[in-house]
């Protein structure tokens, strides 16, 4: 088993929530009888620390704002120099819970917006336009820094551009675009959610939206992060000449490497009610913190084997084998499993996209994001396992 360094805390306060999401990904833990209390979750982050370089922790839900606890939580992990981000509906911010926020030590809210206008197609009971007005105000009366989440669907890829010109609007500093995902609520929603020409439509705003913000040089002033095609980090890498025979070198490493070796070694997923997951996608128990009454060391030794923590690239026979192996990563393990009923298959959705973000995307960017991007893909590779016919028939036969 590996030994990861978590440096990372994705934790879910609660599993309330005040709103009632058509396509809730966490669908299946919401309105829970077992969270924790506001001293076991304390006690648990304090454990943590003790044991992992921990430097940020997210705190999520359910609504974090739910929770009664909030602000003694935030000022907790603040004492502990550890970076305190949150993300919410955005529904239950009021100028005076922002200023305790901000008091308590919350250096950054993410508030979920996926629409202009007054009401909302998949977010019951919420007012975008009312959300855009309070990410406004965070900026104008707080030092705390806004992210914008926007989770897309056909209701709004073809929107995506003005959303992106909101985002500038109300001098937000993040904008991060999430794939709507096809589990949880959406699986009981299919017919209100629709993803016939989704991924096709998704690049095409994408192109869009990247003409506006490379024109006006923007990297500065909004960090943009569009689920599996872009990412501001793009503009500045390093542009490097690789050999062949370092390309390989790169490639047998990546074989030992989990295809989500970000969240496998780096970030933890905890529940509400003190179990810990590889992500928010997956629900099977790797530590169970509460069984040890909070102690860390003990729950860590007592690890449970799930496959999704332990694979490896090269237990992917396609994947590592696939020419953009070192640029897409396998795409999404939970995707692939719920697509293709084999967690080890390739991500139809990636395939799709990688292909297309190699042929019409990475041209549209600097020559040195070109180049180090093009020194990465393996010639001697295979091309990718699924086009776009494939991901239909993939999503018909889920029901979308």
């Amino acid at each position: 088993m590996r030994t990861p360094t978590y440096s990372s805390i994705r934790l879910e306060l609660t599993s309330h929530c005040n709103l009632a999401c058509s396509y809730c990904h966490n669908s299946e833990y919401s309105n829970r009888d077992d969270d924790m209390t506001t001293a076991e979750i304390i006690k648990l982050i304090g454990n943590l620390k003790k044991e992992y370089p921990i430097n940020k922790i997210l705190l999520t839900g359910g609504e974090p704002l739910v929770k009664s606890g909030l602000l003694e939580i935030v000022q907790y992990i603040n004492s502990l120099g550890i970076k305190v981000d949150m993300v919410t509906n955005g529904t239950l911010l009021t100028p005076e819970i922002i200023r305790e926020l901000e008091e308590a030590g919350l250096k950054r809210i993410r508030i979920s917006i996926d629409e202009i206008g007054e009401t909302s197609l998949y977010r019951h009971n919420e007012n975008p336009n009312e959300l855009w007005k309070i990410g406004k105000m965070i900026s104008e009366i707080s030092n705390i820094e806004v992210c914008i989440h926007t989770v897309c669907s056909m209701a709004n890829v073809k929107q995506l551009e003005a959303i992106y010109e909101k985002v500038l609007e109300i001098g937000a500093r993040r904008w991060r675009v999430f794939d709507i995902g096809y589990q949880g609520g959406a699986t009981e929603n299919i017919e209100e959610v629709k993803l016939d020409t989704y991924y096709s439509d998704l690049i095409e705003s994408t192109k869009r939206i990247l003409m506006s913000y490379l024109s006006k040089n923007l990297k500065k002033t909004l960090d943009i992060e569009i689920n599996n095609i872009f990412r501001t980090i793009m503009l500045d890498v390093s542009e490097k000449k690789i050999t062949q025979t370092e390309l390989n070198e790169m490639l047998k490493q990546r074989e030992m490497l989990s295809p989500c070796d970000y969240v496998a070694d780096h970030q933890l997923s905890i529940r509400s009610n003190g179990v810990a997951t590889l992500c928010q996608y997956f629900h099977n128990s790797i530590y169970d913190f509460r069984k040890f009454c909070f102690d860390v060391r003990k729950a860590i030794q007592e690890e449970e084997y799930v496959v999704e923590n332990q694979l490896l690239m090269k237990d992917l026979p396609y994947c590592s084998k696939c020419k953009y192996c070192l640029v897409c990563n396998s795409g999404c393990r939970s995707r692939a499993e719920f697509m293709t009923g084999d967690i080890k298959d390739a991500d139809p959705c990636a395939c799709y996209t990688v292909s297309r973000l190699h042929k019409e995307i990475i041209s549209m960017l600097p020559i040195n994001t070109q180049n180090a991007y093009n020194a990465l893909i393996n010639q001697k590779g295979k091309d990718p396992k699924y086009n776009y016919a494939d991901l239909q028939c993939f999503l018909r036969g889920k029901g979308y």
